[in-house]
């Protein structure tokens, strides 16, 4: 299993390849006690820097991801089908931090398990649900974003419609993960947390499956689904900005400039995700396919594991930076928060000063390049409902009468191009 390899492959001593005979537990590799100390794996200084890692990991991903569901509770305005979502993949990245983290940061470290035999059975599995709630919530949004860019008046999802698909979503990883509740045993005379399947090779049969059900095919159907999603965007943009001119349409230039925002920042979540959980796939992998040597995997369960089971849990401490840097509503609804509380917004202040700076850039190049024409009003101030970013345009008086009589010839000169504009998002 790859969310708690160390636990449920017994990585202290032992490397287990449970068979079908009840009475024989076949042993691939016994290694000797590993690292100098008999209580550690690794050297104290090693100890205490995961330790250290892993605890400001543990802080990061309670307080973002706790204000992450703060601000989706208390602002209507932020209660809509694509934040639903992410407040659920928030509540899961809370169960890795709370739960998972600590448990796993020990074992990662001490030899022998310390938690007893229930325990022994919920981190692996309580890890599972919590991994495979979070990429079937990322595929989740990709067909929630899919349906608004493809069917934005028909395929809008209902607030109960969503909360079903939450439900559904935490019932597909509770089944997927519960073989792994089953097949999780503790022995009390060694301390050791094992698997024991009634068949032959069932922990590497599974260990694929589990890659296949909850990282390969999720990623799959969500990168197909974002491919569509930007040949749409593009090919829309393009037809906005031929047949409408600059601003022929500002309503549907804004749906649209904030659908690639959104789009951005989603895409953005799913490459972390993808490449900070491929390290732990890879080692695991290595381990119960791989021919390695007493040796090799003596140093993959002493420093490997450890370090791709921190990359995987910081993850779930660096969403709520993403929507803090590419989303102003989540950054203004953190700023609140902080106020409410008393602390400093100094971060969040940072994050408004570069996108600032960018709209600064933004206005400076548009002014440059607007013609100063007879038939141009004034320069105007127009921003965003989504970001409230500035942008300055030269609006054409013909332009703005046939917008106001809601129709678009296309024969006005376009000032700044909607695809410059969203390019530039």
């Amino acid at each position: 299993m790859a969310w708690n390899a160390t636990t449920a492959s017994l990585f202290d001593d032992y490397v287990y390849n449970m068979t079908g005979n009840t009475t024989a537990t076949t042993i691939i590799g016994k290694c000797e006690a590993m690292g100098t100390n008999p209580k550690y794996k690794q050297s104290i200084p090693i100890v205490v820097l995961l330790i250290v890692v892993y605890g400001l990991v543990i802080l990061a991903c309670l307080c973002g991801n706790g204000l992450v569901c703060i601000v989706v509770a208390k602002n209507r305005s932020m209660r809509t089908v694509t934040n639903y979502f992410i407040a659920n993949l928030a509540v899961t990245d809370l169960l890795v931090g709370v739960f998972c983290t600590p448990i796993t940061l020990i074992d990662n470290f001490q030899t022998g398990w310390e938690f007893g035999a229930l325990m022994c059975k919920l981190l692996p599995t309580v890890q599972g649900i919590a991994y495979g709630a979070s990429v079937f919530t990322l595929v989740a949004i990709a067909v929630d974003r899919y349906l608004a860019v493809t069917a934005p008046n028909d395929g809008k999802l209902t607030g109960m419609c969503t909360f079903c698909i939450i439900l559904v979503i935490w019932l597909s990883a509770i089944i997927i993960m519960a073989p792994i509740s089953f097949a999780t045993k503790f022995d009390k005379d060694d301390k050791t947390c094992y698997e024991y399947w009634t068949f032959p090779d069932g922990h590497r049969l599974y260990t694929l499956a589990l890659f296949v059900m909850c990282y390969l095919a999720p990623l799959v159907a969500i990168t197909s689904l974002y491919i569509r999603i930007a040949v749409r965007l593009y090919n829309t943009s393009v037809r906005s900005s031929a047949h409408c001119g600059a601003w022929g349409t500002t309503g549907a230039a804004s749906k649209l400039g904030y659908k690639v925002r959104v789009f951005k920042m989603l895409v953005v979540v799913v490459v972390i995700f993808t490449l900070l959980h491929l390290p732990l796939h890879t080692v695991t992998f290595l381990v119960d396919y791989g021919d390695l040597s007493c040796e090799v995997k003596e140093s993959i369960f002493k420093y490997g594991y450890p370090i791709a089971h921190w990359l995987a849990f910081v993850n779930s401490c660096v969403n709520p930076i993403v929507y803090g840097c590419m989303n102003r509503n989540f950054r203004k609804g953190f700023a609140s928060a902080f106020r409410r509380a008393g602390l400093p917004c100094c971060t969040l202040r940072r994050m408004n000063n570069i996108r600032n700076n960018t709209s600064d850039k933004r206005r400076r190049s548009t002014n440059r390049t607007t013609p100063n024409a007879e038939n141009h009003e004034p320069a105007k101030l127009k921003g965003s409902p989504d970001t409230g970013e500035i942008e300055l345009v030269a609006v054409p008086n013909d332009v703005t009468r046939r917008h106001n009589s809601h129709r678009c010839t296309g024969n006005a000169e376009p000032t700044v191009g909607v695809v410059s504009w969203i390019s530039q998002v």
